[in-house]
């Protein structure tokens, strides 16, 4: 009985370190019970509701920028190469909510395939941003060779030397736009409820509602019955 009582008064105990370590980690993050308005608008948000891209970086008009194309999976370490040897990089990504476990996550990924703009110094900083690991090739252009007199001309392959105003714009441009929508979810789509008392029925999504949940279209013995569900209750078929 004596063991008992001991077992039980060393779990309370643990639970009571926990919850101390939960409130603690809430505080120190600011998510604690004295959050302003704006973090409480921030967690409110809806599945629906859009959200808006990264700032704009600024290209750097005394860099010569070029288009560097990497080996197949091998993306990330030539960043990391490219940012060793002093290359600055930029690699323009889009981004997309998808809903995990009923949270919303915003995920970014590249819009070029095994493609960054690279920023060097001079010919020699290019060189030596073309032999860094993980880098297949720059993107070249024809010309004519016209460097030795006498010699039969020929088209060569010259880098090509991008415009740091235009690529700027181009940037802009990106960010401007990059106001993000729900990945997944849509009026109209079918889904399939997977949990609850409704769960395995298919459905319709008729609306979006504030606070991650859905209106759907239930199909319960052949008739459609409105239901509303949290957003992680459906899955898209």
């Amino acid at each position: 009985m004596a063991r008992t009582k001991g077992k039980r008064q060393r779990e309370r105990e643990r639970r009571q370190r926990r919850d101390e370590r939960r409130a603690e980690r809430r505080a120190s993050s600011g998510m604690g019970a004295s959050l302003g308005s704006a973090t409480k608008a921030a967690s409110a948000r809806s599945a629906a509701d859009p959200i808006c891209g990264v700032a704009s970086p600024t290209i750097d008009p005394t860099l010569c920028w070029y288009i560097a194309k990497t080996t197949p999976r091998m993306g990330v370490r030539a960043l990391e190469a490219l940012q060793a040897a002093e290359v600055v990089t930029y690699q323009p990504r889009a981004s997309e909510v998808v809903v995990r476990r009923g949270r919303r996550v915003v995920r970014r990924t590249p819009m070029l395939i095994r493609t960054v703009f690279i920023g060097v110094k001079d010919a020699g900083h290019l060189a030596v941003a073309k032999d860094r690991p993980g880098i297949a090739e720059i993107v070249c252009y024809p010309v004519e060779d016209k460097s030795l007199e006498g010699n039969v001309s020929g088209p060569v392959l010259k880098p090509a030397r991008l415009n740091a105003e235009g690529l700027q714009r181009f940037v802009d441009r990106i960010a401007k736009g990059e106001i993000v929508e729900p990945m997944g979810i849509a009026v109209g789509q079918q889904i399939l409820v997977i949990d609850g008392p409704f769960a395995s029925f298919p459905a319709i999504v008729e609306e979006i509602l504030p606070h991650d949940r859905v209106k759907v279209c239930v199909s319960i013995f052949g008739r459609a019955s409105p239901v509303d569900l949290d957003i992680a209750q459906v899955q898209v078929v």
